[in-house]
């Protein structure tokens, strides 16, 4: 009896530690989860400045407080902004430091966190719907966020809120760097910005003459 008891005893403890050691579906999801929101994308934006500039990358790391850094910047500040870079091609300008908006490939605003991040993207689409002609005697803030905004609105550009990040897009109304359509380009950048080929995108979206940003949805497609 006594044998039969421990040996029941020892089988016990051996199932409770196969159930200890046997990871929890639910717990590894939310791992999974916790994992995706804290990817650093402006990584992954880096890549894609690589894929497109190849051996002429440039990457600048802009100031906050810096009053030199390029003006289209200023559509990123609020609270919780905690850095802000950008990527050019060291080929141009030739003769000068780039600094207006065209000389640039992309610009990445990092915040202390994503609800920053949206919070300041929503700020963004808000000012996009503004007539700056209606505001001229408004908050000198507001006045400069739209006119840093409008900067891009003509020649074109992409802006779109990935976690803790920001990202403009420059565009021109000249041909794409590496072939193709504007459209193929945006949906180039955008795969960088996912892990899943189904995401879908709002973005604030301009080409060409447009000179207003317009709010669509684009999806990532492997």
């Amino acid at each position: 009896m006594i044998l039969i008891f421990c040996s029941c005893k020892e089988k016990s403890e051996n199932q409770k530690t196969e159930q200890n050691s046997e990871p929890n579906t639910e717990t590894q999801a939310e791992l999974n989860t916790e994992s995706e929101l804290d990817t650093d994308y402006s990584i992954s934006a880096e890549l894609f400045a690589k894929d497109v500039l190849k051996e002429n990358l440039r990457k600048h790391t802009f100031d906050i407080a810096d009053l030199e850094k390029p003006v289209h910047t200023q559509i990123f500040h609020n609270v919780g902004l905690q850095k802000i870079e950008a990527y050019s091609n060291k080929d141009y300008p030739k003769n000068s430091e780039p600094n207006y908006y065209e000389h640039f490939t992309l610009f990445i605003a990092t915040y202390h966190s994503e609800l920053n991040a949206l919070k300041t993207f929503e700020l963004i689409k808000m000012t996009s719907k503004e007539n700056l002609a209606e505001y001229q005697l408004a908050q000198k803030e507001f006045v400069n966020r739209v006119k840093a905004l409008n900067i891009g609105a003509k020649p074109g550009g992409m802006i779109v809120q990935s976690r803790r990040h920001i990202f403009s897009l420059v565009k021109t109304c000249r041909e794409t760097s590496i072939g193709g359509t504007w459209n193929d380009y945006e949906k180039k950048f955008i795969k960088y910005l996912t892990k899943r080929g189904d995401e879908e995108f709002k973005v604030l979206n301009s080409h060409c003459g447009m000179n207003k940003y317009e709010l669509k949805t684009i999806k990532a497609s492997r």
